[in-house]
């Protein structure tokens, strides 16, 4: 048949999945993404772009399921933006993922042989999250949305009963700030016409020590009843030990804001990881799942192989929990972050674990690097846990020239990982271990763990 056109229905068997969740299939070799298409599917796809080596589809109708689909818990799950996967078996997920990550490896890190190791799966696969960001909006009829975006819409919210990744308490917080924010009369905030009051609302938990922490996002206005709303949280829930609120004015969707105020107990929660403590505020950076953190940061000892002697530097530090966490195995720890209230809350987090080892640097991360490199400066071990766009090439750069003689990569991303390790090896290193773990059940989200060191 010809390459297939835009509205054309073809029939097509569902073979791979592509990082981010779309089915794989091909017709006479002209590759086909499909969203909602699991391998096994085989599927009537209508076709909704075309490009000249692959299109992208939809499922018209399911006329052989895969053996792999399961029913979705969740009622929200056939327009919820969220965890896409709930309708693939867990073990299969985790195929995929491990899939994923070494064909990034190969073609992207150019390494024909990956060594990598089994991914480490989630013991938990529901009720993981420790933060969550619920959005409000105004309904058709003029009612109070509160809940989640839908998939593709970003400037639609649906009203959500019950989300499956935080909690149960989570999803009573949820229900109660919605109603009685109509009750008093608060407007939730308009994302397509900029008008309105309630914005976001936040929650954060601390799933080993059981405290939560609530932040209401709002834009300009009279704030003198949000005070009221957040102290009815507090009391509300015996759980909830700190309610704070942001104010954002500006037309940016973000649940960030310019100013905050706490309404309620106090301006931060805890989190424990093994015998290690950590404090996170409202805005602050900490791994949303807490459940496999610790497994995380084991495996990054693992790797990391620390000596008693090593001069560590700690990348992208966030609220400096790994710096800490492996700060008893290194002489000295330095950790650079640009965000001021995560290097508040590192040194903070540093006094309360006894970390006296660690020192923290509001900075960006490259100026940094290239101020260390032209220095002369040596570490021993380096930490890298950058955002989802990877290391600035300048980064890469300085990092080569201080030359550590161990390096830890932590992404989110496979694709800007493998570019990285690219980059690295082109460089001096080489790749001697690549190690996935599943920090995102229901989701096509892949963590890995890499270590280097020099070599070919």
């Amino acid at each position: 048949m010809s390459k297939p056109g835009k509205n054309d229905i073809v029939r097509v068997k569902i073979d791979n999945l592509a990082y981010g969740g779309k089915g794989i299939g091909k017709i006479e070799g002209y590759v086909l993404f499909v969203e909602g298409g699991l391998p096994g599917d085989m599927a009537e796809v209508r076709i909704i772009r075309t490009k000249s080596n692959f299109a992208e589809g939809r499922i018209e109708k399911l006329l052989e399921p895969s053996e792999y689909r399961i029913k979705p818990p969740c009622e929200h799950f056939d327009y919820c933006g969220g965890c896409k996967w709930q309708d693939l078996e867990y073990s299969i997920q985790k195929k995929y993922k491990e899939d994923q990550l070494r064909e990034a490896l190969v073609y992207i890190g150019k390494i024909l042989d990956p060594p990598m190791e089994p991914i480490i799966g989630a013991h938990k696969i529901y009720y993981y999250r420790n933060k969550m960001e619920f959005s409000f909006h105004v309904g058709e009829n003029g009612e109070t949305l509160l809940g989640l975006h839908r998939a593709g819409r970003f400037q639609d919210v649906f009203q959500l009963r019950k989300c499956h990744l935080q909690s149960e308490s989570s999803n009573e917080i949820v229900n109660f700030v919605r109603n009685r924010s109509a009750e008093l009369g608060l407007p939730a905030y308009h994302i397509k016409k900029h008008e309105g009051y309630l914005r976001f609302l936040v929650i954060r938990e601390g799933k080993f020590t059981g405290e939560s922490l609530v932040n209401i996002v709002t834009g300009e206005g009279n704030h003198d009843i949000i005070k009221k709303l957040g102290q009815e949280i507090g009391h509300r829930f015996e759980n909830v030990v700190s309610v704070s609120h942001t104010v954002n004015p500006q037309k940016a969707n973000v649940a960030r804001g310019d100013r905050e105020t706490v309404l309620y107990g106090a301006d931060h929660i805890h989190e424990r990881l093994g015998e290690k403590e950590f404090r996170i505020s409202a805005n602050s950076f900490f791994q949303t799942n807490s459940y496999q953190i610790k497994r995380l940061y084991d495996l990054v000892v693992e790797c990391a192989e620390p000596d008693k002697l090593d001069r560590m530097m700690d990348l992208y530090c966030g609220t400096g929990t790994i710096a800490i966490y492996l700060s008893g195995l290194v002489r000295d720890v330095v950790g650079i972050e640009s965000m001021p209230e995560s290097v508040e809350d590192a040194r903070t987090n540093a006094r309360l674990n006894n970390a006296s080892n660690c020192s923290f640097i509001v900075a960006d991360v490259e100026e940094y690097l290239k101020d260390t490199a032209g220095e002369g400066a040596s570490y021993d071990l380096m930490i890298l846990d950058p955002p989802r766009a990877g290391c600035h090439p300048k980064a890469i750069k300085s990092i080569l020239q201080i030359g550590p003689r161990k390096i830890v990569y932590i992404s989110c991303n496979p694709a800007t990982l493998a570019r990285d390790i690219a980059e690295l090896a082109e460089g001096g290193y080489r790749l001697e271990k690549a190690v996935p773990i599943d920090l995102f059940p229901q989701t096509y989200h892949i963590e890995a763990v890499c270590r280097l060191t020099p070599g070919k």
